[in-house]
């Protein structure tokens, strides 16, 4: 059955979603917990009669439970919330950095999660302005410095990236990098010496991919650093990058490598 078929058999639910803002935030507010009417106008600043009201609903369509004087939701309410939080947090993500998301290559990302674009909506974000354009690139650099886990992907190379990355290695950091095979092939000419001096260390890996991608990045174990391609094919090196902060963000960028990993062989 194609996507549009399925909308006629969603319809309902899905204008369910959007016809009450006092329904949406309720689900919203339950996804992990059990709460009473009156703790929900208090959080949410709206009068006990309009919520119990939007519960009435939620009851008799199945995604609410009431136990007592406490409200949670029902496996399918759960369900539902959950995917609801994830399209709204991208749609925030999506309309706050919309020229980014316009201008760049997105196909290096793959479908399963740009799905989940919500867990970058959800982090602290850093872009460079006008009046500090470096600010970005300071957040960054400042988290290599410290950070214990590293993984990159690159399809490019950053100027003094690669002293940088032996500089974590040797200092301890545990080190994977995924280079594509013709940076590769540059790296191993332009820094034998450096990627030569790595080869004995029990905590660097690097691995090569041998096929052309618009996409490079960074993730600790607390920042992403998302760097894309823009639609004309130029790398975009001076503010180009989204910097994430936040568990959901650096989960998001982990996985992202993961996937670039499982298509990678270690050099």
């Amino acid at each position: 059955m194609s996507a549009w078929n399925y909308y006629d058999l969603a319809e309902d639910q899905l204008k369910a979603f959007t016809r009450s803002a006092v329904r949406t935030k309720i689900m919203l507010c339950l996804r992990d917990r059990r709460i009473t009417a009156g703790e929900l106008e208090k959080e949410m600043n709206i009068r006990t009669s309009t919520i119990l009201h939007s519960m009435k609903d939620l009851i008799e369509t199945g995604l609410v439970n009431k136990k007592g004087m406490h409200y949670s939701l029902t496996n399918i309410g759960k369900i539902q919330t959950i995917l609801l939080d994830e399209l709204v947090a991208a749609i925030v993500l999506l309309d706050q950095h919309a020229e980014y998301w316009q201008s760049h290559d997105l196909s290096g990302i793959p479908e399963h999660l740009l799905a989940k674009m919500g867990m970058l909506g959800r982090s602290q974000r850093i872009t460079s302005d006008p009046a500090s354009p470096l600010k970005s690139l300071d957040n960054f650099m400042q988290e290599l410095s410290r950070a214990k886990n590293i993984r990159g992907v690159s399809s490019f190379i950053a100027p003094g990236f690669p002293e940088i990355i032996k500089d974590c290695v040797e200092r301890g950091a545990n080190v994977e990098l995924i280079l594509t095979d013709s940076i590769l092939n540059v790296v191993s000419k332009e820094y034998f010496d450096l990627i030569n001096s790595l080869r004995g260390a029990n905590n660097f890996r690097l691995y090569h991919l041998d096929k052309n991608i618009n996409i490079g990045f960074t993730v600790t174990e607390h920042l992403l650093a998302l760097g894309l391609w823009r639609l004309d094919g130029t790398i975009d090196l001076a503010g180009g990058e989204l910097i994430c902060i936040g568990e959901d963000a650096t989960s998001w960028g982990y996985e992202l490598f993961e996937y670039y990993k499982d298509i990678s062989k270690l050099v």
